[in-house]
C-alpha cells in the first residue's frame, strides 16, 4: 500500500497518520487517515512494588540495592520459569523458621515480565535469585517463594486520540452498525513529510467513542483504548522530530540520547532504510567515541556501513540477518574500528562473565567469523 499524502487529502494540513488493517484474506487494509494523534507518546505506569521472600536459603545474601534482577525457577523435570524484578533491594535477611541453618531472603521489587504459563502443570522446586552484574551464581537459592505466585491484573489501557479522521467505507459500516473496532489485526502507520511511512505502532483498534473533530470539515475525532505496551513512549518523542524531514544528514544525530530513544532510532532506521543492492568489498570507518551503551553501538555501526540513519542490526541476531544480505552490505569488507579501546571502556559493564570478552570484542570477532576484516584502531 502506497501511503497517502498532502495532495491527495485536499485540506489546509497533512496527513500525518494512517490507520491499516487486515481484511478477511489478511491483505492490508486502509481503514482510514488522519492529521494529528494525541496520546501517543505516554509512558504506562510503573508496576506496583512488592515483597517476595526465598524461604530456606543458604547464608550469604546481604541486604542492599541489587537494581534489574531474576528470579529463576526450576521444576523436577528441567523446566525453567522466569520472573524479572524491576529496581530490586534485598530488604532483610532473617533466619529461617526450620532452623538457623538456614535463611530467608526478603526482597522488594517490582515484578516485570513473567514467564510461567505452565507452572501449575509442573511447578518449581528450586528458586535462584541473581542480580545484572553479580555474575553468574544466584545471590540466594530457596525452595520456595512466597508472594510470586499471585495473579497479576495487566497494566491499564491508556487512552489515545486520532484527531481529523477520515474513515473508509469498511470501518465506517462497521462503526455505523454498533462494533466499536475492527476485528483483525490494525496499526496506526506515522509519516513522515514526505508521505513515507515512519514507523508503524500495533495500537489495535479499540473504539471507545467518536464525535465530529476540532478540525471540522466533516472529520471525526476517535478515542482509542490502548495498551501501553503497544505505544512509543515518551522517549520516542525527540527521536520521531529529528527524522520527520526524512532520514538524518548529518553524522552521530543519535548521540546523547537515552537507551530507549536510540531503540526507536533504530526502529525509524529499519523502517526508513533504502540501502540499494548488496555489495562488498569496500572498506567502512567506525566511530567508537561516545558509544555510551550497546544500542548506541549498533547505532555507530548502522551509520558506518549505510551512512547517517543508515540500518545494520539493532543487536547481535539484528546483525547477524544483515550479514547474510538485503541491506547493503554483505562480507567481505573491511570495517576499521576507530578509538576501538574507548568503546571497549564505555561497555566494560557488558563483560561476558563465561567469557571475560567486552561486548566489543565479541562483536568483532563475530564480524570476523561471517568474512569482516576488523582494523582495530
Amino acid at each position: 500500500m502506497q501511503p497517502v499524502g498532502h495532495r491527495e487529502w485536499e485540506r489546509p494540513f497533512p496527513v500525518r497518520y494512517l490507520i491499516v488493517g487486515e481484511d478477511e484474506d489478511g491483505e492490508e487494509l486502509l481503514l482510514g487517515r488522519c492529521a494529528a494523534v494525541e496520546g501517543l507518546f505516554t509512558d504506562p505506569a510503573p508496576p506496583p512494588r512488592e515483597v517476595l521472600v526465598l524461604r530456606g536459603c543458604a547464608p550469604g545474601a546481604a541486604v542492599g540495592w541489587l537494581g534489574p534482577a531474576l528470579i529463576t525457577g526450576r521444576s523436577a523435570s528441567g523446566r525453567e520459569y522466569w520472573w524479572d524484578l524491576l529496581d530490586a533491594e534485598v530488604l532483610a535477611v532473617v533466619p529461617h523458621a526450620a532452623g538457623p541453618a538456614l535463611v530467608d531472603v526478603v526482597v522488594g521489587a517490582a515484578v516485570g515480565a513473567v514467564e510461567d504459563f505452565r507452572f501449575a502443570r509442573d511447578p518449581g522446586e528450586r528458586f535462584e535469585l541473581t542480580a545484572s552484574g553479580s555474575g553468574p551464581e544466584p545471590l540466594a537459592v530457596g525452595a520456595e517463594v512466597t508472594g510470586l505466585l499471585v495473579e497479576r491484573e495487566g497494566p491499564e489501557r491508556l487512552p489515545v486520540q486520532l484527531v481529523g479522521c477520515e474513515l473508509t467505507g469498511p470501518l465506517r459500516a462497521r462503526l455505523d452498525s454498533g462494533y466499536r473496532g475492527w476485528p483483525a489485526y490494525t496499526e496506526l502507520w506515522a509519516l513522515d513529510d514526505t508521505g513515507r511511512v515512519l514507523c508503524r505502532v500495533p495500537t489495535g483498534l479499540a473504539v471507545d467513542r467518536t464525535w465530529p473533530s476540532v478540525l471540522g470539515g466533516g472529520l471525526l475525532d476517535v478515542l482509542l483504548s490502548v495498551s501501553p505496551d503497544q505505544l512509543p513512549g515518551s522517549a520516542a518523542r525527540t527521536v520521531w522530530r529529528q527524522w520527520q524531514a526524512g532520514p538524518p544528514r548529518q553524522a552521530g544525530s543519535w548521540r546523547g540520547l537515552g537507551s530507549a530513544a536510540k531503540e526507536t532510532w533504530q526502529t525509524l532506521a529499519l523502517y526508513l532504510r533504502e540501502p540499494g543492492p548488496d555489495r562488498s568489498g569496500d572498506e567502512y570507518h567506525l566511530d567508537g567515541r561516545e558509544v555510551e551503551d550497546v544500542t548506541g553501538l549498533h547505532c555507530a555501526i548502522g551509520e558506518a556501513v549505510n551512512g547517517p540513519g543508515g540500518y545494520y542490526g539493532r543487536e547481535w541476531n539484528g546483525l547477524r540477518d544483515c550479514l547474510g544480505g538485503g541491506f547493503g552490505v554483505v562480507p567481505p569488507f573491511t570495517l576499521v574500528w576507530h578509538d576501538f579501546a574507548a568503546t571497549e571502556e564505555e561497555l566494560a559493564a557488558d563483560r561476558d562473565p563465561a567469557t571475560g570478552l567486552g561486548y566489543p570484542e565479541e562483536l568483532a570477532r563475530e564480524l570476523e567469523r561471517d568474512g569482516v576484516t576488523v582494523v582495530r584502531a
